[in-house]
């Protein structure tokens, strides 16, 4: 049937039905034109599917700013490949990525979701992830649109930013992925621009769905839509979730008494009908592609080390499996595979970097903490945890209704539990999880909670915490997503069992969701006898490698940093180790730039962001040499804190005034002419290259034919950098063209690069070509002007 046949059958109330979610994670259904319900997902980094739980657990990729660091468009679209396999196997139709927010700050909280600094560099590579993904049936989703690059008061802020600067840079990145892959989605975000919310701004209709195109549906995210009439004659097309919206019945009101048009109506179920038909939704759900296990842990093993970036390395890298290693920092033995918010999945197990070492090692490897990887509780789970009622691994989960009448009970797992508006969560009114604990060691101990709300722990019968947990933070999604821990001191002996009881009172949100965390901490020396601990065997190894890494804590959803420090006692650990190892190696476990005072000091620095669920396998694949670190960076990374272009991510009585422009990440470094302490586009491997320029001609476009040689004695990868800017001002320099290049040692490529007219527009009320001379690199970072030439732009 047509899409304009179903509208005309469908009655206005059926057709306002469509426009909101039927619950958290689906839309609704109807029979009478044979519509199912389709499922949407969180899922810049992995599908986590409809239920947040380590029973239905996911693959964790990279994060975006690991795979961002590959530089690589064909590897985005096996991504994408990787992850309609993962939804469909997990009954999702709409994945609710790529992120493609810029980096415009890196004091942004969520930086580690999305791509880079660059409109150019994000559009190519979402561009490559939605092709990747909807070439097997299930939607992609641009998000957030627009201007969403922080996120303290990100449901309320008024992001102020000039029309230039809208054009040539936040709005620019949607604009590529849009035309070069035509997504089934946008989503629209939680902040105003120059006014309006999102979910009712004009932007929606221009340039979004009049000069770009854009078919396909925009979703609100979720709770975005806060109104009935203007919402609802804008143009954002689909409210989540539901069924609770503005919409609904008095969205149904409002048209019958001539508030919102049928026009308008009628426009956003056209565009759910036509994504239905896409996603497979007047049917049964699309079975997923054969892809065995083995390939899918090789794919996310070889992603990991496609996005590590190699910032340092004075003949320390790649290691002999023979040399004895001391492995030293928390992050080894704890590190964090992905970052924390919305994007979580629950992987089946995470490879640590301590066991991806001993696995590969040849020799005699030790271990020392030195910093633990996270001050916040370490999750009960069926490792450590045994059930009390079951007696097997794991705790109980028990609801109780107004009335003391137990609802429901199931048996968990892991300690981060979730309940999103189920039916038995709305009559749940008291929760009470059920466990038994064995400590491997004597001395202070420390159990807790994560929650907003009434809690109390007991301890073989005896209450020994009650207390009312206030949020930390008016952010929704901070509260479920990483809520405020309280805890107490316990003394234990080791192999003494002990019984906890937790019991939460729920209805502390707003919203129909159950979020809490129980945990324990084991006893943890002073930072000094842990520092002593890892001077000690750095000592008598013939090589150190020191993890160090943020925290969830620091980069996570729902706030923003306040400084890019390591936490506490992480610097000092590696300049402990450095001054006394024969060679010291530092891995950066973290999504964003940190400072680095102690690089100086160090042979090496191996960044590895948050490299998903084989994190441990690939950064041994790396130090021993079986793979290269093939990344190079998608943003820049500060010397000092004081030379960063942007440090403004809080609003100012609700406005964010995006003062710098256009001038973020290398365009403002260039500009300012500091120094950073490695630059946009930087990046080495194991081995090393020569480029040529053999020609350039305009036809419509410039087209360059670049030679690229691997002059070193392995195989390895480049990615060849265009760049440029008008001679009449060479500090306005910009991205304009990128190819990944494989050789093996020896081997001579040739490269051609094409670049649209369009590139050399700037946007003057309208986009203005800037003919005449320009300077165009052919580089190997922003920064890097070893090889250039002039050429005239007409």
């Amino acid at each position: 049937m047509e899409i304009s046949e179903m509208l005309a059958k469908l009655t206005l109330e059926e057709k306002v039905s469509l426009l909101s979610g039927q619950d958290f994670w689906s839309t609704t259904p109807l029979p009478s034109i044979g519509l199912r319900s389709m499922v949407v997902s969180d899922g810049p980094s992995g599908v986590r599917g409809p239920v947040w739980d380590e029973r239905d657990p996911s693959l964790s990729l990279p994060s975006a700013t690991a795979i961002a660091s590959t530089w690589d468009t064909e590897l985005l679209k096996e991504v994408g490949r990787v992850m309609a396999f993962e939804a469909r196997r997990k009954g999702v139709d709409v994945v609710l990525g790529p992120t493609i927010n810029l980096h415009r700050s890196p004091l942004g909280g969520r930086h580690f979701e999305c791509f880079s600094e660059d409109p150019y560099l994000s559009g190519k590579l979402a561009a490559g992830f939605v092709q990747g993904i909807q070439a097997k049936g299930v939607g992609a989703t641009l998000k957030h649109y627009v201007a969403n690059d922080s996120e303290t008061d990100r449901y309320t802020l008024n992001a102020v930013v000039s029309e230039k600067t809208l054009r040539e840079l936040y709005l620019k990145a949607f604009e590529i992925a849009i035309e070069e892959s035509k997504p089934w989605l946008v989503m629209s975000a939680y902040n105003s621009v120059n006014g309006p919310t999102m979910t009712e701004n004009p932007l929606l209709d221009e340039p979004l769905k009049g000069e770009w195109k854009f078919d396909g549906v925009v979703i609100s995210d979720w709770t975005a839509v806060r109104t009935t009439v203007d919402a609802g004659n804008a143009s954002n097309d689909l409210a989540m979730p539901g069924p609770y919206t503005p919409w609904g019945a008095a969205l149904v009101a409002a048209v019958n008494k001539g508030k919102v048009s049928m026009a308008a109506i009628d426009a956003k179920v056209e565009r759910l009908l036509l994504m239905a038909q896409r996603v497979g939704g007047f049917g049964p759900a699309p079975k997923p592609e054969n892809l065995s296990n083995e390939f899918i842990q090789d794919f996310a093993r070889k992603a990991s080390s496609a996005g590590a970036v190699l910032l340092k390395n004075s003949d320390a890298l790649p290691l002999a499996k023979e040399v004895s290693i001391a492995v030293i920092g928390g992050h080894a033995s704890a590190g964090r595979e992905q970052g924390g918010g919305s994007a979580t999945v629950v992987p089946v197990e995470v490879i640590t970097p301590l066991v991806g070492i001993s696995a590969a090692s040849k020799a005699k490897i030790s271990y020392a903490m030195g910093v633990e990887a996270d001050s916040k509780l370490t999750r009960f789970s069926a490792r450590n945890a045994i059930n009390t009622m079951t007696k097997k691994p794991g705790m109980q989960i028990e609801a109780f209704d107004e009335n003391g009448v137990l609802i429901h009970s199931e048996e968990r797992f892991a300690g981060q539990l979730n309940w999103m508006a189920i039916d038995w969560v709305f009559r749940t009114k008291s929760l009470k999880v059920s466990l038994t604990y064995t400590p491997d060691e004597d001395g202070k101990h420390q159990f807790g909670v994560g929650y907003v709300g009434p809690v109390t722990i007991t301890q073989d019968g005896a209450k020994i915490l009650d207390t009312d947990v206030l949020p930390d933070t008016d952010d929704i999604g901070g509260a479920v997503l990483n809520p405020p821990e309280v805890r107490v001191d316990r003394e234990l002996k080791k192999g003494v069992a002990t019984e906890l009881v937790f019991e939460f009172q729920t209805g502390g949100l707003d919203i129909p969701v159950i979020a809490c965390n129980v945990g324990f901490k084991k006893p943890v020396g002073t930072l000094q006898q842990e520092r002593e601990r890892a001077v000690a065997i750095a000592k008598t190894s013939d090589v150190s490698i020191v993890f160090v890494g943020t925290t969830p804590a620091i980069e996570s959803e729902g706030f923003d940093r306040t400084d890019l420090k390591l936490p506490e006692g992480q610097d000092e650990l590696v300049k402990a180790v450095a001054a006394v190892s024969k060679k010291t190696i530092v891995v950066i476990n973290a999504g964003s730039p940190i400072l680095m005072p102690w690089k100086n000091d160090v042979d090496a620095i191996l960044l590895t962001w948050f490299p998903g669920q084989q994190m441990g396998n690939a950064i041994a694949d790396i130090l021993f040499g079986e793979a290269e670190p093939g990344g190079r960076l998608p943003t820049t990374w500060p010397d000092k804190e004081s030379d960063l272009p942007v440090r403004d991510v809080t609003p100012v009585k609700g406005i964010l005034e995006y003062k710098e422009g256009s001038d973020i990440g290398y365009r403002a470094w260039i500009k300012s002419g500091n120094k950073p302490s490695f630059a946009f586009g930087y990046g080495l491997g194991y081995t090393t290259w020569k480029k040529e320029l053999l020609s350039n001609e305009w036809n419509k476009g410039l087209n360059l034919e670049v030679s690229v040689r691997n002059s070193g004695s392995r195989s390895g990868s480049d990615v060849v950098q265009i760049y440029g800017a008008p001679e009449s001002n060479l500090t306005n320099k910009k991205l304009l063209g990128f190819a990944k290049v494989f050789a093996s040692a020896g081997e001579k490529k040739s490269v051609s690069i094409s670049i649209a007219a369009h590139s050399f527009d700037f946007w003057e009320s309208g986009w203005v070509r800037k003919s005449g001379s320009w300077k165009i690199w052919i580089a190997s970072s922003a920064l890097d002007e070893s090889l250039a030439v002039n050429v005239e732009v007409q």
